[in-house]
C-alpha cells in the first residue's frame, strides 16, 4: 500500500477496515470502562468482536496501541455529549452546566466519566499517561472556547486567562462527578459546578427544582 493511500489520522483506508477497527475500539472502551484496563485482555476484545488476533495487531500494534485508541474514542464521546463545546455554539456557560446536570440526573446517573475513569489506570505507563493528559487538555481547550464565547457575549465577567478558567471548570466537573458517584446523588456535582460558575462570574438561574439558585449581588 502506498503511503499516500493511508489517511493522515491512521484509520484504515477501506470501509471494511474502518468498521473492524471501530468495532474493536468500541468493545475495548466498553470493557475497560466496566472492568478497567488491566482486567481487560486482548482475548476479551477479540471474543466480544469476533475478530482475530492478527487483525488487532494489524490495527493497533499491541494492547498499548489499543488503549491509546480507546482514550481518543472516550474523548470523542465526552465532547459529543457536550454540544455547547462546539466552536460554532453560543457562549452560554450556565446552559452547559445545566445540560450536564440533566445528563447525570437521568437513567443510571450520576454516570462515570468515560475519560476520567481511565486516569488512575495509566500512571505506570508514561506513553498512556501523556496521551490521557493530552486528551484532557483538548477537553479543557474546548471549554476555553466556550468561556471565550461567553466573555464576548457578556455572560462571563471574570478576568483572567480563558484556559485557566476552563481548567477550573474541568476540575470542578471531575471532582464533583467523583463525589456524586460515591454519594449516588447529583448534588455534589451541582454544588461544584455552581462554585466554578461563580468563579467565572456566571450565575446559573435555576436549580434542580426550578427555583432561583442565586440572587444577583449575594
Amino acid at each position: 500500500m502506498a503511503a499516500e493511500d493511508v489517511p493522515q489520522d491512521g484509520r484504515p483506508p477501506t470501509a471494511r477496515g474502518r468498521r473492524t477497527r471501530d468495532q474493536m475500539v468500541e468493545a475495548a472502551a466498553e470493557l475497560m470502562q466496566a472492568r478497567g484496563i488491566a482486567a481487560t485482555g486482548v482475548s476479551d476484545v477479540l471474543s466480544a468482536t469476533g475478530t482475530g488476533k492478527s487483525q488487532l495487531y494489524h490495527h493497533f500494534g499491541d494492547k498499548r496501541g489499543l488503549v491509546l485508541a480507546v482514550i481518543d474514542h472516550q474523548l470523542a464521546r465526552v465532547l459529543a455529549a457536550q454540544p455547547r463545546l462546539a466552536p460554532d455554539a453560543d457562549g452560554d456557560v450556565a446552559a452547559w452546566a445545566d445540560d450536564l446536570l440533566v445528563l447525570h440526573r437521568g437513567g443510571d446517573g450520576p454516570l462515570s466519566c468515560p475519560l476520567g475513569v481511565l486516569s488512575g489506570q495509566v500512571d505506570d505507563d508514561p506513553v498512556l499517561r501523556e496521551h490521557q493528559a493530552a486528551a484532557f487538555a483538548r477537553w479543557r481547550d474546548a471549554l476555553a472556547g466556550l468561556v471565550a464565547r461567553g466573555r464576548r457575549a457578556g455572560a462571563v465577567t471574570a478576568a483572567g486567562d480563558t484556559v485557566v478558567l476552563a481548567g477550573a471548570l474541568l476540575a470542578a466537573l471531575q471532582g464533583g462527578l467523583m463525589l456524586a458517584r460515591l454519594a449516588r446523588d447529583v448534588a455534589p456535582l451541582e454544588i461544584a459546578l455552581d462554585a466554578a460558575l461563580l468563579h467565572l462570574g456566571v450565575l446559573r438561574p435555576s436549580s434542580s427544582d426550578g427555583s432561583p439558585r442565586y440572587e444577583r449581588g449575594a
